[in-house]
């Protein structure tokens, strides 16, 4: 694909995630605020993450490149930067970005895997080194919410920073399954059999707190599906996918709710590597889906 139609591509992810962002910014900012429970300079934490990403791509390019690229890789900081928990150390956050980058764009000439799950993993492992990992912003620490469907649909659940919003996730995934580039088997076959397993789950146990999970929904839109990433061909879409909901399910009861879809895409992008070795497309090159 021609350079000026991966930067389009890369446009349109980013401007598909602005209004996370601004939902990131009413939940885990505004609403903070407006009890009292975080200063002014706090409430724009979920537009500081995002401009630290923007930086730290910015730097590197330069160092490297001589001149910031428009490529996957800003897409890739921009939905780590959504994806945190809400008390990530700004500090811990942009230079543990930094190194996990760079390590990433290393690592990448050797084998494939998902390099915003990676960065994630990173980032939340250093988070509990540090005791610093918690997915609850000051309100929801403080206060016990008993939350609506349409609450829930909101966006109002504990997650990412700026990722919790069901509606916007699945809005986004209507409008991206008309691009012909987008893998929209992916998204429908991990929340399909995440959905059937954690409903055989509440059958024998009446526990009904995994069937809803924003974070799910997210991953599998937006980071499952990158195209560098995932198989083209529709079949291995359709196998992915499902091996991604299993090993969802599977390790919520390790990593817990949101975590795990994370782990499970990324375990599943090593598999790649075990393909017979093909002529590896270059950096920026994006290969259409086979029919």
């Amino acid at each position: 694909m021609k350079k000026r139609n991966v930067k389009n591509l890369v446009s349109l992810n980013l401007i598909l995630l602005v209004p996370f962002l601004i939902y990131g910014l009413y939940k885990n900012g505004y609403l903070i605020y407006m009890k009292g429970l975080i200063s002014g300079y706090m409430l724009f934490k979920p537009l500081y993450l995002t401009l630290i990403s923007f930086v730290i791509k910015g730097v590197v390019d330069l160092f490297i490149y001589k001149k910031v690229k428009i490529d996957y890789n800003l897409v890739y900081l921009t939905l780590v930067s959504l994806i945190m928990p809400y008390n990530i150390n700004l500090l811990i956050y942009g230079i543990t970005l930094f190194i996990t980058y760079i390590l990433t764009l290393f690592l990448s000439k050797h084998f494939k895997f998902n390099r915003v799950c990676f960065m994630y993993l990173i980032l939340i492992l250093v988070s509990f080194l540090f005791n610093d990992l918690s997915f609850l912003n000051p309100m929801e620490a403080k206060y016990t919410f008993s939350f609506s469907a349409i609450d829930i649909l909101m966006g109002r659940s504990v997650g990412g920073i700026s990722s919790t919003s069901i509606i916007l996730s699945l809005l986004v995934f209507s409008y991206y399954t008309f691009n012909f580039y987008y893998k929209k088997d992916i998204p429908l076959f991990i929340n399909l059999t995440y959905l059937l397993l954690t409903f055989i789950y509440f059958l024998f146990t009446k526990d009904n707190n995994f069937m809803i999970n924003s974070e799910v929904i997210f991953g599998s839109v937006f980071v499952a599906t990158l195209p560098m990433f995932s198989p083209g061909k529709r079949i291995f879409q359709i196998l992915y996918g499902i091996l991604i909901g299993l090993l969802t399910f599977a390790l919520l009861f390790i990593t817990g709710k949101i975590i795990s879809i994370y782990l499970a895409i990324f375990i599943t992008s090593l598999l790649e590597n075990v393909k017979i070795r093909q002529k590896r497309p270059k950096f920026d090159k994006i290969t259409p889906l086979s029919k």
